[in-house]
């Protein structure tokens, strides 16, 4: 990172995906004991529920980098300049 604008921000994206990933794990387990609270919880509720948190922590990880990505690339899909340049 070169500059101190830069750092900051990465370190605040940092913070912002654990504090969701920390969120998101209150939340899944807040669904987890309420479905055992209403019923019987069977294997597979468990496993649907684990499995959503694990799927919903993923991406929340992964979409600020494609995101990123995208923005990067799309000069070079679409050019900041029309063809044949500005009169």
């Amino acid at each position: 990172m070169g500059t101190n604008l830069a750092t900051l921000l990465y370190n605040i994206l940092v913070a912002f995906r654990w504090i969701g990933l920390i969120i998101l794990t209150i939340a899944s387990m807040a669904i987890l004991i309420s479905e055992s609270a209403k019923a019987k919880l069977s294997p597979g509720k468990v496993l649907a529920v684990a499995g959503s948190a694990i799927v919903a922590a993923v991406v929340f990880w992964v979409l600020p980098s494609i995101v990123n990505y995208a923005r990067v690339d799309a000069t070079t899909l679409v050019p900041g300049q029309p063809i044949g340049g500005y009169r």
